[in-house]
């Protein structure tokens, strides 16, 4: 409860100084087999600023079953191509609160956390061979829908993601 005696929000210069001062430092990401770690605030935040500062990251999957594609199941392809650190949860709402604070653009940081786990360098980049059509899809559905949302509303200007998202389809 006292931010000066607490390490939680100090995660972004630690990994900075851990990458200046380890130059083989790497983050390792533990995947649980429903893909949870994806739904924590606090993960979702390390996960980018560790994308943002290009430390190299591993990771260890509990189970690939989930990612095969002759399963027929997408639940995980549908769960991650959808995912928003707005929907993301933490044991402390305070925290959620704060990390939210932090981002001044959420569709922009939801867009480098998208980057972060299915881009070429990104954490399953190497396992969802095959995925970038779906993934295409789904996020091309995902602007039309936002698009559909936009039109029936008057212009915001305070969501400039979605103006560039949109001037990319046409």
């Amino acid at each position: 409860d006292a931010p000066d005696e607490c390490e939680m929000n100090k995660f972004d210069d630690m990994m900075a100084l851990l990458s200046h001062e380890a130059p083989d430092f790497r983050q390792l990401i533990a995947i649980d087999r429903h893909f949870d770690v994806f739904t924590r605030v606090w993960c979702v935040a390390e996960l980018v600023q560790a994308h943002r500062a290009q430390i190299p990251q591993n990771v260890c999957l509990m189970s690939k079953k989930a990612l095969d594609a002759d399963t027929g199941d997408l639940g995980i392809y549908i769960k991650l191509a959808t995912l928003t650190v707005a929907d993301c949860s933490a044991s402390c709402s305070e925290d959620k609160d704060a990390i939210l604070r932090k981002i001044s653009d959420i569709p922009e940081f939801d867009a480098q956390l998208q980057a972060a786990i299915f881009g070429s360098c990104g954490l399953l980049g190497r396992e969802l061979v095959g995925f970038d059509v779906l993934y295409t899809a789904a996020r091309t559905a995902l602007r039309v829908k936002a698009a559909g949302h936009a039109a029936a509303r008057p212009f915001d200007h305070r969501t400039p993601a979605l103006g560039r998202s949109l001037s990319r389809l046409g």
